[in-house]
């Protein structure tokens, strides 16, 4: 019997409860829901209780994830995170999560932060770091982009929401990784700063300290998504030595409904074969492409013996790709 290869087994998702529709919006800026749903193809998003924040809602979709592997927390080898909106400059969300599952002590746990492709990276990690004689890795993207927007901005209050996904990997008959790369390049079009650049000290102006928050060039990043999907399907072929019939279905992050449509049609794909969720939640950052495989799952769109493509790009710029062959 040939041993077990790397890939998914178990997956998971999390999304707050609280839903704010494009109507709600046109009540905080000058804006429509004809013009959000014509530029994004968003219709509403899910917004974080005060209660709620990257660390609550990764653990649910942690848990959620582990359950639908089979694995328990203290089989895990490492844990890594994806995010962009800690709410602490340390310690990571990863430990942080790491101690709601009860695992101190047993792993190493670690965030990645490449905007909205952290969780891409995750994966290309965890991948390299599991073998297939044992050990798994979970990897979690989450983010609350609604605490870091400017809610009278509406080039980018529109166009985000909050949400977590999870997946373990490691061993396994289920599925297995065909290949991935990441790739960056700077860019200042997307960006977050901190506030630690307004903090005071001896050798430092006495000065306020304002709530920064998301920078975004709109019309620069769409550009950029637009060749960073096109680059990604175009390499991940290759890597994989893979022809664009041979892909069963497409994994895009959900950044917005125009760049999925251009990404099936450079790969060649029918819509029914791309997962679309942005209509519902927005872009919810690093979380998007876990929750969007999860309910692909959940909903019987990726078949037995499927190529899946995984893409992701965001703010780095960043962005990255895998092949995974669902076997399940």
């Amino acid at each position: 019997m040939s041993s077990p290869s790397i890939g998914i087994i178990g997956t998971g998702a999390y999304l707050p409860q609280r839903v704010l529709t494009n109507s709600d919006v046109e009540k905080m800026v000058q804006t429509s829901d004809q013009w959000i749903r014509e530029r994004s193809g968003i219709r509403e998003r899910r917004i974080a209780a005060p209660e709620e924040d990257v660390v609550t809602m990764g653990t649910q979709a942690a848990r959620q994830a582990l359950d639908n592997a089979g694995i328990a927390p203290e089989d895990l080898s490492y844990l890594i995170v994806g995010t962009n909106s800690n709410n602490y400059i340390f310690p990571s969300v990863a430990i942080r999560i790491q101690h709601e599952l009860g695992i101190d002590n047993r792993l190493g746990a670690f965030d990645i932060q490449a905007g909205c492709t952290g969780f891409n990276y995750g994966l290309y990690v965890a991948e390299r770091l599991v073998t297939p004689q044992g050990g798994y890795a979970l990897v979690v993207g989450t983010d609350t982009n609604s605490r870091f927007i400017d809610w009278t901005d509406r080039g980018t209050c529109v166009l985000f929401g909050d949400g977590a996904g999870a997946m373990v990997i490691g061993p396994t008959d289920r599925s297995r990784f065909i290949a991935s790369f990441i790739a960056s390049s700077y860019n200042d079009n997307l960006h977050l700063k901190s506030d630690i650049n307004h903090l005071t000290g001896p050798f430092l102006p006495q000065e306020s300290c304002p709530h920064n928050y998301m920078f975004m060039d709109g019309p620069e990043i769409f550009k950029f998504a637009v060749n960073a999907v096109k680059e990604s399907i175009r390499r991940i072929l290759e890597e994989a030595q893979m022809t664009r019939e041979e892909i069963g279905y497409l994994i895009i992050h959900q950044g917005n409904y125009r760049i999925l449509e251009t990404g099936a049609k450079f790969a060649k794909v029918p819509m029914e074969k791309v997962y679309v969720n942005i209509d519902r939640y927005g872009n919810t950052s690093a979380a998007s492409v876990p929750i969007a495989f999860h309910e692909a799952l959940q909903e019987g769109k990726i078949k037995k013996g499927q190529k899946v493509v995984l893409i992701s790009f965001g703010a780095g710029a960043t962005w990255s790709a895998a092949v995974v062959e669902w076997n399940s």
